[in-house]
Order: C-alpha cells, then sequence, then structure tokens
C-alpha cells in the first residue's frame, strides 16, 4: 500500500494552499466582489428607472406648464377686451347721465315756465 500511496500521490491534483485563519480566499474575495457588483447593478438599474420616470414626469408637467401658460395668455387677453369694453360703456353711461341731467333741466325750467305763467294768468284774470 506504501507504493500504491506514493503512485495515487503522483497523479492527484497538487493542493493549493489553505489561506491563514481569519484571512477570505482569493475566489471568496472575487465571488464577494461578483455579489457587490450585480447588487451595484441592480441598484444602478432601479435608478435609472426612477431617473426615466422623473424625466418623463418633468416632461408632462412641462406641457401642462405650457398649455396653462397659453390658457392664461388667452384669459389675459379676453379680461383685457372686457375691460376696455366696459370702460367704453361707463364713459357712454356718464355722458347719457349727464345728458340726462340736462333734460331734466330743460324740463324743470319749462315747467316753472308753465307754473309761473298759470300764477301770472291767475293774478290778471282775477
Amino acid at each position: 500500500h506504501y507504493l500504491a500511496g506514493l503512485v495515487m500521490a503522483s497523479t492527484a491534483p497538487t493542493l493549493q494552499p489553505l489561506p491563514p485563519v481569519g484571512q477570505p480566499s482569493t475566489a471568496a474575495v472575487l465571488q464577494r466582489q461578483d455579489q457587490v457588483m450585480q447588487q451595484q447593478d441592480a441598484s444602478l438599474d432601479e435608478l435609472h428607472k426612477s431617473v426615466r420616470t422623473l424625466k418623463k414626469m418633468g416632461g408632462q408637467i412641462h406641457d401642462e406648464l405650457n398649455l396653462q401658460s397659453g390658457l392664461l395668455d388667452d384669459l389675459e387677453r379676453g379680461v383685457d377686451l372686457t375691460n376696455s369694453h366696459l370702460r367704453s360703456q361707463r364713459d357712454r353711461m356718464k355722458l347719457l347721465l349727464k345728458k340726462s341731467k340736462d333734460n331734466w333741466l330743460y324740463c324743470a325750467i319749462i315747467l316753472l315756465i308753465v307754473v309761473l305763467g298759470v300764477v301770472i294768468y291767475l293774478l290778471i284774470a282775477s
């Protein structure tokens, strides 16, 4: 058996020395690095998805703001036009009121002349 052990020992693959106790082997370190890189890749993929979603949301917000800005511009033009019409109508109303006051004055003068004429007639007739 001694010779058989020697023959088997010579044909057996050479073994790597064991790492010192407390230090991981090179294979373990490489495996751990692969795990860390896979975790980092997964995290980067999630981050990429989040950034892509944020970009899409930012584009939608931009489009909505442009739409709202256009609507506000239209509203401002409408308010300006209405304000202009209101100012014009207010000026016309002031003019009409002034004319109607003048008409009441003319009516009051005519009425007083008629009353004066009646009083004079009554004084002469009596």
